[in-house]
């Protein structure tokens, strides 16, 4: 399916796109989130067909061509992966509507610079890379308030990564401590 043909045939939803290198991760962690509390979301993921339900209000999209064809509510700009430029991100933030959210990587300088410029009505949201501690091999995350949950990821870039996930999740009504609640039984595949 074109992004196009999932554009018209998601007219009524909520688009919501993830673009770059960490698309997939991002995803994948929304994704869990939002099936741990049952909240209903249609997924287009690269090279699947989706499978798009009337009912469900949010679709989330991992986009990796054809980006502003989505037609967007909610971008999430991810590293610039060896197949991309920034152009195609900057084309698809001068996409992002009125009323829209860009949420962008604060530790890429090309991305910050993008992601972080005025534009009319539109939301900007810099995430940063969680802190996080190894004990006995175990990943423990470290809340803003400083609490620990032991997670399966490690490494910065999944750090940051979580990051975007949780603000996401966040302009979706999913709080703190449920994201934290689900995010601890994570499981990469």
């Amino acid at each position: 399916m074109t992004a196009t043909e999932l554009y018209n045939q998601s007219l009524d939803k909520q688009r919501i796109i993830i673009v770059g290198e960490g698309g997939t991760l991002i995803t994948s962690l929304i994704a869990h989130v939002l099936n741990f509390y049952k909240r209903k979301f249609d997924l287009s993921l690269p090279g699947q067909e989706p499978n798009l339900n009337p009912d469900h209000a949010v679709i989330i999209i991992h986009g990796v061509s054809q980006l502003t064809d989505y037609k967007h509510h909610i971008a999430i700009l991810s590293t610039i992966g060896s197949n991309q430029n920034s152009n195609d991100f900057e084309v698809l933030a001068d996409a992002t509507p009125k009323g829209g959210t860009l949420l962008y990587p604060e530790s890429n300088s090309t991305l910050k610079q993008i992601g972080s410029r005025e534009r009319t009505d539109v939301q900007s949201i810099g995430y940063g890379r969680y802190k996080y501690e190894t004990k006995d091999g175990k990943t423990i995350l470290i809340s803003s308030t400083n609490e620990k949950f032991p997670i399966s990821l490690s490494g910065d870039q999944n750090m940051e990564y979580l990051s975007a996930a949780k603000e996401l999740l966040k302009k979706i009504g999913i709080s703190s401590g449920q994201f934290y609640k689900a995010i601890a039984v994570y499981q990469p595949a």
